[in-house]
């Protein structure tokens, strides 16, 4: 019988090269392995678990499957349990964004034999693509996808395709010529990778999904504007000067958001 996947794990799965010997960290049940296998994508994985009763769980899914020769599962935090060159592809899935670069970072010898990344951060998600790009990482794609009324995203980086920080920085340029076409503000005027504001949204919801025009990004637009909306609401009741200056900048945020949503959606 073949094991079936939820919407955020498919998505995972559909960046995994075929042929690859593949790390997952955190791998939880076992799922995303045990289903890569099944449909002959990758030729081996170990699964790594930190808790006890995870770990348990992913050795029955294994062995209740027939895959305990080619799935290893080990007990274990991180890439610690990985020797050098035994995988070159690693998933990590429902982390935090801070988190998943901790754990890379944890074990170079690993991480150096690695070619491509799968990510699935939840937070920090502009922290993980810059940090991964001053690294020489490229970007392959990002996606968003929905799960249980929760928009995720998916990253795929390679060491050898992709677009790398000076080819996006050079979409980020043209994006924001493209969007200040129609912007109302004069905020918008002159978008590109020396307009802090700009970098860090482009940054935050992804240079390729802003470039596919993912309508999932309405959702996320809108609530990163009511959230920030509630946050000057908040600053509002204090007469700090630094909550002043911080309500600004929040307005400003809201500003262009609104922009980008006119852009996305016209």
């Amino acid at each position: 019988m073949q094991i079936k996947l939820g919407p955020r794990l498919q998505a995972v799965a559909s960046y995994v090269p075929n042929g690859a010997s593949l790390g997952d960290i955190g791998t939880d049940h076992a799922y995303l392995p045990v289903y890569l296998l099944q449909r002959k994508i990758i030729r081996k994985a170990i699964g790594v678990e930190k808790n006890k009763g995870p770990f348990e769980s992913a050795l029955q899914t294994v062995r209740s499957y027939g895959l305990a020769e080619l799935i290893d599962i080990r007990y274990g935090d991180g890439l610690k349990p990985l020797r050098k060159a035994e995988v070159d592809t690693l998933t990590i899935a429902g982390m935090g964004g801070t988190t998943i670069l901790e754990i890379l970072a944890s074990n170079p010898p690993v991480l150096e034999a690695v070619t491509r990344l799968v990510l699935q951060p939840q937070g920090a998600e502009a922290q993980v693509r810059l940090s991964l790009l001053a690294q020489g990482w490229k970007i392959v794609d990002e996606c968003l996808v929905e799960e249980d009324n929760r928009i995720y995203n998916v990253l795929c980086f390679s060491r050898i395709q992709g677009l790398s920080r000076s080819d996006l920085e050079q979409r980020l340029n043209e994006l924001g010529e493209e969007i200040s076409r129609i912007a109302e503000y004069p905020l918008a005027v002159g978008l590109n990778s020396e307009n802090k504001l700009y970098a860090n949204l482009f940054w935050q919801f992804g240079p390729l999904i802003l470039l596919k025009k993912d309508e999932r990004l309405k959702v996320l637009l809108n609530d990163a504007i009511g959230h920030k909306q509630r946050i000057i609401q908040e600053l509002k009741r204090t007469a700090k000067e630094t909550a002043k200056i911080q309500a600004d900048w929040l307005r400003q945020e809201i500003q262009l958001m609104e922009v980008m949503l006119k852009w996305l959606f016209q």
